[in-house]
């Protein structure tokens, strides 16, 4: 016996409709937080932020500056992150790295990645020249 086709056509729509709205909300517009306002929050008072710095051979020193503020204060396996405060990022933050090798250690990569709470992780890589490095990092945030 077949069923009535009136009957299931209403049943197809009944289940259409029942999975349309539930759909409906997952795919429908949100009004976007506006990115402007947001970056006018972080650029006013600062922001929280993670640094992280890689190193391809172990430094003998290594110094990792946000302004004034040492961030590395001791050498630890690679990669090593930090917790710490960055300034505004209205005009970019500027990382301050200087690092010296052994003797007879080749050219290497220093990597610094910033990584500010509410914008994206930016990475900047450079390499030493003569077993030394002294850099002005400027990360920047558009």
């Amino acid at each position: 016996m077949r069923g009535s086709p009136p009957i299931q056509i209403f049943l197809l729509g009944l289940m259409f409709v029942v999975l349309a709205v539930p759909l409906s909300h997952l795919t429908g517009t949100t009004t976007p937080v506006k990115a402007a306002v947001v970056a006018k929050v972080v650029e006013e008072k600062g922001v929280k932020g993670l640094v992280r710095v890689r190193y391809a051979h172990r430094p003998v020193m290594l110094s990792v500056k946000v302004g004034e503020k040492e961030l590395v204060t001791a050498i630890e396996e690679s990669p090593m992150e930090v917790d710490a405060p960055l300034p505004s990022t209205k005009d970019g933050v500027d990382v301050f790295v200087k690092a010296t090798w052994p003797e007879g250690t080749p050219d290497t990569a220093v990597t610094v990645e910033l990584e500010p709470d509410g914008l994206a992780t930016r990475s900047e890589t450079r390499w030493s020249s003569a077993a030394s490095l002294d850099e002005v990092i400027t990360f920047e945030w558009k």
